[in-house]
């Protein structure tokens, strides 16, 4: 016994257990994992998600939202229309969702017994399993699939797994203080945890046959209890194999870069193979992300679970079984292993294909916008003219600074209506006169301003910079549209500024009173495509800066410009996929980037 247990906890300590592990798994299962995924992928981008959306844009239609955005989405999420859709689409997603997580659970389950897995009853035993969960439980497990897991955002979801996180726009502001940090720590860790005490639940529910999955998560959470430093150490070997792997490409381009000939036609053709290799290689990362994690989480249960509470036939699943009842047949099956292997390469090098045409990549704009976000915040307090002027200093094109109304009708320029996080008084914008107001200092860090107005803006930036001036209200205006129109008017700045609002209603106004000004929508939610709206330029929150969003502005021949974009890879992004600018906190870094993306398409020109 005393040998059993030396041995059990020299096992636990081998270097690198898990990565041996998985390597013995995927010797048998790479095959159905890789075959199965692309498939799957492939049938979430070409059927079910054109099927979904055709669905949900049906009901917006019947219930008049098919040009709802902003607040007018959030009331139809609360209309009985919202519910409708969830009530239709969200048991449709989950059962999608569970049905290849469930093959992904059989497939590394049949690895693990050394089995080669079949693709079709591995599927018909995952499809045989939905029934069983319509039971009250399964509210818990629609919530964990298309809320709570989503949310982790560890680049292990599923193909049909929703994109779920909290805007930036919203995370941003809340990071701004102490308690809005504290806040999303704790939100942070509580969906951390969530998912940890669930990790299990999934390998439980299709390996012991069970249909409550609020049992499934009560075992699970004891399981991850008792696996807690398996999952550590999984976790540490992970960081290390694709740090390694991240230095040993890091060093490959560097080699290639310095062997490749300047300027000929053979350094072209090898720079065009080797961005081919790479996104292939990037593509085929997102085929076994899953079915990795996948793996790890059911090797680790059947480690701490044991065989025993398995309850699952393999008849007809294996498919080495399979081949060789059939081997002696024909020529082709004889060769069925390699034809197999060929076959699912010309099958990932399709899917890549079809993936990166279904992509909707837009077309870089030769001049793209940077809008420095309230100013630089880098150099004074957002809003104020010690913002502003660093805000010119960076070479922005724009300033995106905000105005509202004060209780004598004059426009201040500031976010926020209540004045406790920039000065820690408590008081409002709407009662306060200007003067009231610009007695009151604001700090950020270790910088001090006041709150200036439109006028003093207008007259200290002329000549030196552009603004967008974003409208905001807080319900106490008065003639606020006029007011604005006649200090534009008065400081004659109609080709100095553009404005915006997220306000619909006040765009139309202010287009109304002054046709020549250029008027924007800010958007941070909405599924309606762009040319439904009438603006001349639209701004949309990143998250829902997709594609699609921005191939619709282009389509109706108006700007779109994304916000609040602050880190340079999301710039690059938002770049190469055509959108006109951004509106961003690290205004200097952005501009850096997009003059590199410049001179780097102009050598390949």
């Amino acid at each position: 016994m005393n040998a059993k247990r030396t041995n059990k906890r020299r096992s636990r300590f081998i270097p690198f257990r898990m990565t041996r592990d998985i390597i013995g798994v995927w010797k048998y299962a790479h095959r159905p994992f890789l075959l199965f995924e692309l498939v799957y992928k492939l049938l979430t981008i070409g059927v079910f998600i054109p099927l979904l959306t055709i669905l949900f844009n049906k009901i917006l239609d019947v219930g008049g939202f098919n040009a709802a955005a902003n607040h007018d989405l959030l009331r139809f999420v609360f209309s009985r229309y919202g519910l409708l859709s969830l009530l239709l689409m969200a048991p449709i997603a989950m059962m999608l969702i569970y049905t290849e997580f469930a093959a992904l659970v059989y497939i590394a389950y049949y690895g693990i017994q050394k089995k080669r897995a079949r693709i079709r009853p591995v599927l018909l035993k995952a499809i045989s399993r939905l029934p069983g969960l319509w039971r009250i439980g399964i509210f818990g497990l629609a919530l964990y699939l298309l809320l709570l897991f989503p949310l982790l955002d560890a680049g292990i979801g599923g193909s049909l797994l929703p994109s779920v996180a909290i805007p930036n726009f919203i995370t941003g502001e809340l990071m701004k203080t102490s308690i809005g940090t504290i806040v999303l720590v704790i939100v942070a860790l509580v969906v951390l945890i969530l998912n940890l005490i669930c990790i299990y639940a999934l390998p439980i529910m299709v390996l012991e046959g069970k249909n409550q999955f609020w049992n499934a998560v009560r075992e699970s959470s004891r399981l991850f209890w008792r696996s807690k430093w398996s999952l550590v150490r999984a976790v540490i070997e992970w960081v290390l194999i694709f740090l390694l792997l991240f230095i040993l490409l890091i060093c490959l381009l560097i080699l290639v870069g310095l062997l490749l000939p300047d300027g000929d036609s053979e350094g072209a053709a090898i720079a065009i193979t080797l961005g081919i290799t790479l996104s292939l290689g990037l593509y085929i990362a997102t085929l076994v992300m899953t079915p990795l994690f996948i793996t790890v989480i059911t090797l680790l249960y059947v480690r701490y679970q044991g065989q025993d509470q398995v309850n699952l036939d393999t008849d007809g699943v294996d498919a080495t079984v399979w081949e060789g009842r059939n081997m002696r047949r024909s020529l082709v099956r004889r060769y069925r292993s390699a034809l197999a292997t060929f076959g699912l390469l010309i099958l990932i090098a399709i899917g890549w294909g079809a993936t990166t045409l279904l992509t909707d990549w837009g077309e870089a704009n030769d001049k793209f916008i940077i809008m420095a976000h309230r100013g630089d915040v880098t150099a004074g307090v957002e809003n104020t003219m010690g913002a502003f002027e660093g805000a010119i200093r960076t070479g922005a094109d724009y300033i995106e600074l905000d105005i509202l109304q004060t209780k004598d009708g004059k426009l201040a320029v500031i976010h926020d209506e209540n004045l406790k996080r920039l000065s820690g008084k408590n008081v409002n914008v709407f009662d306060l006169t200007l003067a009231q107001l610009q007695q009151i200092p604001l700090r950020a860090g270790e910088f001090r301003d006041f709150v200036p107005s439109l006028d003093e803006v207008l007259e200290r930036t002329r000549g030196k910079i552009k603004l967008n001036v974003e409208l905001k209200t807080h319900g106490h205006e008065k003639n606020f549209v006029s007011t604005f129109v006649n200090t534009i008017r008065k400081h004659k700045a109609e080709q100095q500024i553009i404005v915006q609002s997220l306000d619909y209603e006040l765009v139309q106004k202010v287009k109304k009173a002054a046709p020549d000004l250029t008027v924007g929508y800010v958007i941070f939610a909405t599924f309606a495509p762009l040319n439904r709206f009438e603006a001349d330029f639209f701004v949309v929150e990143e998250s829902f800066a997709r594609p699609r969003l921005i191939r619709s502005a282009k389509m109706s021949g108006k700007p779109i410009y994304v916000w609040t974009v602050n880190d340079t890879e999301s710039v690059e992004r938002f770049y190469t996929l055509g959108a006109d600018g951004i509106i961003t906190d690290i205004a200097t870094d952005a501009k850096e980037t997009i003059q590199v993306l410049h001179q780097v398409e102009s050598e390949e020109q």
